[in-house]
């Protein structure tokens, strides 16, 4: 799918905190090309709140917040280093992303106002032995690599917006045919976007959208 539209890779710098918020890799880059091929339908959304899960270095949400400058976008990470490390990314583009320090959603009172979702959860099989240090919670989730996601899912009906799109990450031991399955029975339309072969991974963007024609 061709698109007149361009998404820009921001510049980042992680120099103060190289060993704990992980630099961006081909998860990322990935998912800022699915979101370019998607600027179309992401700009007629003209989203009012655009919210990332799991921010790491702020790429992804800094470049949303370049192309959708009316947009409030909001970050948020448990890890409050990836925390400064997003709102540096936004200042070093010259725009704005609000950077909070959470696990998922919990305490954020945002029923049905997101608009644009994105997240690129911890998607790496893992032991609970394995994650010693907060950084791994950026990649660790858990046995097949789906807990993070499976805890988000029951909570999407109440936060996404009533014409909303998410985008989602997942690698193939988290059976994202399988979490397509749960989000079709949550009522949203989904489809995988974008797929690529990598070194060890196949990684998969998952697409979900409700109210969009």
């Amino acid at each position: 799918m061709e698109t007149k539209y361009k998404l820009e890779t921001p510049q980042w710098d992680l120099s103060r905190c190289s060993e704990e918020v992980y630099e961006p890799s081909e998860d990322s880059f990935l998912l800022l090309d699915a979101l370019e091929e998607d600027l179309p339908l992401i700009g007629n959304l003209n989203p009012a709140l655009i919210l990332e899960i799991g921010s790491g270095s702020g790429i992804i949400i800094t470049s949303l917040a370049r192309f959708c400058k009316n947009s409030f976008c909001l970050a948020i990470d448990i890890n409050p280093k990836a925390c400064l490390a997003t709102e540096n990314t936004a200042h070093l583009n010259a725009t704005s992303v609000s950077a909070i320090q959470g696990d998922l959603i919990h305490g954020l009172k945002l029923n049905n106002l997101v608009d644009v979702l994105i997240f690129n959860p911890p998607y790496v099989p893992s032991v609970k032995e394995e994650e010693k240090e907060l950084i791994d919670k950026a990649w660790a989730g858990d046995i097949d690599g789906r807990s993070t996601s499976d805890r988000l899912f029951p909570h999407l009906n109440d936060l996404m917006s009533q014409k909303s799109v998410g985008y989602l990450v997942a690698i193939e031991e988290n059976k994202p045919v399988e979490m397509c399955a749960i989000l079709e029975k949550l009522g949203f339309q989904v489809k995988i976007i974008k797929r690529r072969n990598i070194i060890g991974e196949k990684l998969s963007i998952i697409r979900f959208m409700k109210g969009i024609k």
